[in-house]
């Protein structure tokens, strides 16, 4: 029998591949500890630099399962019970890496709150997401009425959720729910050199996300104290006198940014 996920680190990308394709990828109790486990290999492994998170068969995701979504009605959850699955998906916002959702195909219900919880998200033309927890009489409580707002909005957020209206691709860049533009032909390898790129990258990049998510409503105080001492982690790590030595160190150029002395 073929395991339900994948896992591959190439070029410093570390590949979590969703491998149900026959149930569209649904998302089942088997397939959340694999991805908490995946999720711990790239946070212990130093030579990963970025994430892809994608699907087998052209798809990101349908969601839970629908046997185990039917268990919810006869075996209530604890809250506790929610609290473990919620980790599944912070785990991966947590990441000190940049993580990049593949979306192709569908991306509903846990799916797309799978994607929320990553710090990008690419789209296929055929992409199709939606919030479909609330026809089923549920709440989506996986992460989205935090994540979601803070790209599209409160009211957006809102509508969404209460619609479970899908979402094309054109709209969800148009909207922020996703950021990156896939090609109907190969979305994932795309990705993947989009991912290659930030992994062979500087220091610097892996200390955007945390720094970009903590900063929203944090104090202004707060959110500057933080990018400071960012910063100081990207000065020790030799990737700025790197850089202005393959620069030639020209002395009039603009740098963009960055620490200045009085």
């Amino acid at each position: 029998m073929s395991e339900p996920t994948r896992y591959e680190v190439v070029e410093g990308v570390a590949h979590v591949v969703v491998a149900r394709p026959a149930k569209r990828n649904a998302l089942d109790r088997t397939v959340l500890a694999r991805l908490a486990a995946h999720a711990a290999e790239v946070d212990d492994d130093p030579a990963v630099g970025a994430v892809v998170v994608s699907g087998e068969g052209g798809h990101l995701s349908a969601g839970l399962d629908l046997a185990d979504l039917a268990g919810l009605a006869t075996d209530p959850p604890t809250e506790a019970d929610v609290a473990a699955v919620q980790a599944v998906f912070t785990a991966f916002e947590e990441l000190d890496v940049p993580v990049l959702a593949a979306v192709e195909g569908v991306c509903l219900g846990g799916g797309l709150q799978l994607a929320l919880a990553c710090h990008l998200r690419g789209v296929a033309p055929g992409a199709r997401m939606a919030v479909l927890e609330p026809r089923w009489g549920l709440v989506p409580d996986l992460g989205a009425t935090w994540r979601l707002p803070r790209l599209v909005g409160a009211g957006r957020a809102t509508e969404l959720i209460l619609s479970g209206r899908e979402v094309g691709a054109e709209e969800a860049l148009a909207i922020g729910l996703a950021e990156v533009p896939l090609p109907a032909e190969g979305p994932v390898e795309a990705a993947h050199g989009l991912a290659a790129r930030l992994a062979a990258g500087p220091t610097a990049l892996r200390l955007v996300p945390r720094l970009v998510r903590e900063a929203v409503g944090a104090p202004r105080a707060s959110a500057l104290a933080a990018e400071a001492r960012a910063q100081l982690r990207a000065l020790a790590s030799g990737d700025l006198a790197a850089a202005v030595a393959a620069a030639g160190g020209a002395a009039d150029g603009a740098s963009g940014g960055g620490p200045t002395r009085p």
